[in-house]
């Protein structure tokens, strides 16, 4: 009886080490999968960059054009333009107060989110000039430096059309079904979204809310 009963044991903690030996292995695997999409797609950006840098475009003088559009959309009339696809590269966010650097991709999907921080569906693109930008990342990885971030800290976000820049104005912690976090503002915005606690073991309960306001009128040159 006695070494049946440690025959069981042994092989309970074989299949237990095992077990852990197989999460180990699939974290490391994500891991290592983030760190090489991340440096791919920062190698793409720099590049593109880079080529907008000789290349700069040349943006519209006309102010007809500008109250043009102004009064279509005062019509109740939507401008159609191509959204991006989900995984589709858009930028880079960093925060340097609180070492937090990550590319970002469109889409809010499991592999978009273990690979990089993702641009929210519905909300305004990190290319575009005015409304609410919505980017949620993992606590776990991209995002934990913002269990440190405070009021007036620096946020970089940058898009094939130059580099924002915008100052945080709270922090907060909403329930994950209140998304009117992400509604659109009067002016440009980022909103940044994540679990929490922080420190927490499975899903986490709750969501942690950064807003800033842009503290830039114009693009500063592509490639700086």
């Amino acid at each position: 009886m006695i070494r049946d009963e440690r025959k069981t044991w042994d092989w309970l903690e074989r299949a237990l080490l095992l077990i852990g030996v197989l999460c180990l292995g699939i974290w490391l695997w994500s891991w290592a999968d983030a760190r090489r999409f991340e440096a791919q797609q920062n190698e793409i950006l720099e590049q593109t960059l880079a080529g907008h840098a000789t290349t700069a475009p040349v943006k519209p003088s006309s102010a007809s054009e500008t109250d043009a559009l102004a009064s279509f959309q005062r019509k109740g009339k939507k401008l159609e333009s191509p959204r991006p696809d989900e995984g589709q590269l858009l930028g880079r966010i960093r925060i340097p107060s609180v070492d937090v650097t990550a590319v970002i991709v469109e889409g809010v999907g499991k592999t978009s989110l273990r690979r990089a921080a993702g641009h929210i569906p519905g909300t305004a693109l990190p290319s575009e000039d005015g409304g609410n930008i919505g980017i949620a990342a993992h606590r776990d990885s991209f995002f934990r430096g913002l269990k440190d971030i405070r009021k007036d800290d620096t946020i970089e976000l940058t898009t094939l059309d130059g580099t924002h820049r915008y100052q945080v104005e709270w922090t907060k912690i909403v329930e994950p079904t209140d998304t009117s976090v992400l509604a659109p503002t009067g002016g440009p915005a980022l909103t940044l979204v994540t679990c929490y606690p922080f420190y927490y073991v499975g899903s986490a309960p709750r969501r942690f809310i950064v807003r800033a306001h842009r503290i830039d009128e114009e693009d500063e040159p592509a490639g700086t």
